[in-house]
């Protein structure tokens, strides 16, 4: 895991300390040591203005790993046809926080690429095959990182979208954005996928599985 997704990672699991279980306060444990002295080593990230913004290197990376995708993975795109990654990466130039956002979607195994364009924007999903590698945790936390990395927890319609340009979540499930008055009664919204389809319950919001993951979204305006 990169060092600003460690780092991310550590401060949900630090401010949810009193609620870990045993399993959690070891993979805190575990998290601390990889990322010994991970606040004051980070190099990749910009302060501007009070936002959080990718230096030029890390910029460049990220946009050469998207492009790729863009590149290699054609039939991704069935649903979004007509795309053109010059617009998308002068879409990304001119909101510069969206490519921090991006950055800690692909450093925690998220490879986020583009589910659709609607409403004057490009929307960018988690298109991991199986739920990113920010798994175990409650809903609540999940949410918590949705927000330090600056993006929405992936709505079940999104999900459904996404589902419909491959098969994702066959052997993991993933937390989903989830209405007030499903998350008010307790539970929280997860989906998942097999061979005769696509599955999104409802469940106890405190739970954690190590096979149970978050994916976002996140909206990048067109210029």
């Amino acid at each position: 895991m990169a060092k600003d997704s460690i780092e991310l990672a550590l401060s949900v699991l630090e401010a949810e300390q009193a609620n870990l279980t045993s399993a959690q306060r070891e993979r805190l444990t575990a998290l601390t040591s990889a990322g010994e002295n991970v606040r004051d080593s980070v190099t990749d990230t910009l302060e501007t203005n009070g936002r959080r913004e990718l230096s030029p290197e890390g910029q460049a990376k990220l946009l050469s790993a998207l492009e790729a995708r863009f590149t290699e993975q054609p039939e991704h795109y069935k649903q979004v046809e007509g795309v053109n990654f010059a617009e998308v990466k002068a879409a990304l130039e001119a909101k510069p926080e969206a490519m921090y956002s991006l950055a800690q979607m692909e450093n925690t195994g998220g490879l986020p690429d583009i589910i659709a364009v609607e409403d004057g924007a490009f929307v960018f999903g988690d298109c991991s095959a199986e739920s990113p590698k920010r798994r175990d945790l409650t809903y609540d936390q999940a949410a918590r990182m949705a927000k330090e990395f600056g993006i929405e927890m992936m709505s079940e319609e999104a999900y459904r979208v996404m589902q419909d340009t491959g098969k994702f979540d066959m052997k993991t499930w993933s937390w989903l954005a989830t209405p007030a008055d499903i998350r008010e009664s307790g539970d929280a919204l997860r989906g998942g996928r097999n061979d005769a389809g696509v599955y999104v319950f409802q469940n106890d919001a405190h739970i954690h599985n190590p096979t149970w993951g978050w994916r976002g979204v996140l909206r990048v305006p067109k210029v």
